[in-house]
């Protein structure tokens, strides 16, 4: 009897070491097994390929960089000077058109007679005429056109009436502006169709602008007449030259 329980306590105790060795070697293997997990190497995606990845569905982002071939360093940022400064692109200078673009002055129209009459004294501006009026020899910048008081007085070329003033010695007168910077004035006309007269009224060539008068001073003693003056370019200039006027009656004896 007392020997069966001896072989019992000897399966006992060999039972229980073997499942000491089992536990033992489930330990061993366990702890083996995590070590060998973590010095196994990642299979993770590289910095170069994510930022590849991402730049695939962001085109903002920066492009794919191939991790085969070697990156090129980048070069140094160098100060500013005036040796490496790129030189600034500056357009060239503009040019003036060819000279046909450029408004050519125009030319003084064509003149008619401003009165119905003789010339009864011309124009001089170098040789002093005698003035029975003034008693004096003088210098005379227009023509004195034979008019009685009353005769109708009419624009030599359309324009612009420009001035219209009263003189102490010429009377009342009147000046239009036409093309090509001429200027016809108009002297000796009456107070009333002076006055009629605006100045920046436009008129045509044979349109009525006053009458002859007898306001002229310095012309008083002399036949009645219209003293008609033409400038061109702010120079008197001989309206004979310009206009045709009516002939002077020649009386036989």
């Amino acid at each position: 009897m007392e020997n069966k329980k001896n072989e019992n306590r000897i399966v006992y105790a060999a039972l229980i070491l073997v499942l000491t060795v089992l536990a033992a070697l489930v330990v061993v293997t366990g702890v083996v097994s995590r070590r060998a997990r973590k010095n196994e190497v990642p299979d993770v995606t590289t910095g170069a390929e994510a930022d590849a990845g991402t730049a695939e569905h962001d085109p903002s982002g920066p492009s794919a960089v191939d991790p085969s071939k070697p990156s090129k360093p980048s070069k140094p940022s160098q100060p500013e000077t005036e040796e490496n400064k790129k030189p600034t692109e500056t357009e060239p200078p503009k040019t003036e058109g060819p000279a046909d673009d450029v408004d050519a002055p125009s030319e003084p129209p064509e003149f008619m007679a401003p009165a119905e009459g003789a010339v009864s004294k011309g124009h001089s501006e170098t040789v002093l005429v005698y003035s029975m009026t003034m008693n004096d020899y003088r210098t005379h910048s227009g023509v004195d056109i034979l008019a009685d008081v009353g005769s109708e007085v009419k624009a030599a070329a359309g324009g612009v009436i420009s001035d219209v003033w009263e003189d102490p010695m010429w009377g009342w007168c009147a000046a239009i502006s036409h093309e090509g910077d001429a200027v016809s004035i108009y002297k000796n006309l009456s107070r009333e169709s002076a006055e009629s007269l605006d100045e920046g009224r436009e008129v045509l060539a044979g349109e009525l602008i006053g009458s002859v008068g007898d306001t002229a001073l310095c012309e008083l003693a002399d036949e009645a007449h219209l003293h008609f003056e033409l400038k061109i370019g702010g120079v008197s200039v001989d309206p004979e030259d310009y206009i045709t006027f009516a002939a002077a009656d020649v009386f036989a004896e």
